[in-house]
């Protein structure tokens, strides 16, 4: 049997974003997991229009609301590896986030 040489090269990613790609507003996320894998789901909540000229009649239409429907706008599916990444990305993001907000109220 002879020996196989493995090469490993490196490849730079170059993302491109459609000129038709939607974006959406997220307001609820729903997080599942399997043994193989973990699905991430986003979804738009926009609760529907109350019109009541008073307290009373805005608190009435309020409490005849049973639901408010949630749109799924995208689900990924990823590996635990890409989930771990995924979760120190959006970490580290955040920090730097926080960082200029903080900065930004002069919270330095």
């Amino acid at each position: 049997m002879s020996e196989e040489k493995v090469s490993i090269k490196q490849i730079r990613i170059e993302r491109k974003y459609p000129e038709d790609l939607k974006s959406y507003y997220v307001s609820n996320i729903v997080v599942q997991h399997e043994p193989e894998m973990f699905f991430l789901s986003f979804f738009e909540v926009f609760p529907p229009p109350i019109i009541a000229d008073t307290d009373e009649e805005r608190a009435k239409a309020l409490g005849a609301l049973t639901q408010v429907d949630a749109k799924c706008v995208a689900r990924l599916a990823i590996t635990p590896g890409k989930m771990k990444e995924f979760i120190t990305a959006m970490q580290e993001n955040y920090k730097g986030y926080q960082k200029l907000i903080a900065a930004m109220k002069g919270e330095d």
